[in-house]
């Protein structure tokens, strides 16, 4: 945000998607200190007082609908990390499981996507960053609904920022590794210690990695088109 995304700037506005998860949360926590957040969540309402954050509830599993009035004459960052994974074999994964998952993962990106976009090309400017894992793309035995999902994300990305690069509009991705919260503190300590024997060195991230790549995209106008790994060299 300009020369320094900690400096508040009162035109500019982040739109936080996935903001009662695990990592959507300690994100929330960081640019909402300085920044002016709009922090979307679906059942779990965040516990965070804040005056910067405006907390707006919506399912994003079904059509959505949104009073975006507050992007208006707003500069805006729209960070995409709302997610589900629902793991099962895909011979037994059922439609609606499948469907489910993409409508949560991706078509719930392209809805945020269609809102955002006008108000990003009429004021010249736009970051657009969506998530995706390391794990997600090399694809593990059960995960293959979350691991398509998350690869319609990077076409996405890719296209995107073809589409509106002329207008002073990125489109990036962050993928990450091992980050103690929300799925990974989910899973068996067997599982964990698995995950982590492949990272050279033994260690999960901190949100600090995360959010000193947001800064970095953001603050980056030649930076488009990118996939950031944030996993310690799996």
């Amino acid at each position: 945000m300009g020369s320094s995304y900690s400096k508040m700037e009162k035109n500019k506005i982040i739109l936080l998607t996935g903001a009662s998860g695990g990592i959507g949360f300690e994100i929330l926590k960081s640019i909402s200190k300085k920044n002016k957040v709009v922090a979307i969540y679906n059942k779990n309402k965040p516990k965070l007082n804040n005056k910067n954050v405006k907390l707006i509830k919506l399912d994003l599993e079904n059509q959505i609908s949104l009073n975006h009035k507050f992007l208006e004459n707003k500069k805006i960052i729209f960070i995409n990390l709302a997610a589900i994974k629902i793991d099962n074999l895909l011979v037994n994964t059922k439609v609606e499981t499948w469907e489910k998952i993409f409508q949560i993962n991706v078509h719930s990106f392209f809805s945020i996507l269609q809102i955002v976009l006008p108000y990003m090309i009429k004021k010249k400017w736009g970051r657009i960053i969506s998530f995706s894992s390391t794990d997600g793309e090399i694809g593990d035995i059960g995960t293959s609904a979350y691991s398509a999902s998350k690869y319609s994300l990077i076409g996405m990305n890719k296209v995107i920022s073809k589409e509106y690069g002329k207008f002073g509009i990125t489109c990036n991705m962050i993928v990450l590794g091992n980050f103690n919260y929300g799925m990974y503190k989910k899973l068996s300590q067997k599982k964990r210690n698995k995950l982590l024997e492949k990272v050279p060195n033994k260690k999960t991230g901190n949100i600090t990695n995360i959010i000193n790549a947001i800064n970095y995209i953001i603050n980056s106008e030649y930076v488009n088109g990118s996939r950031m790994k944030i996993d310690g060299g799996i």
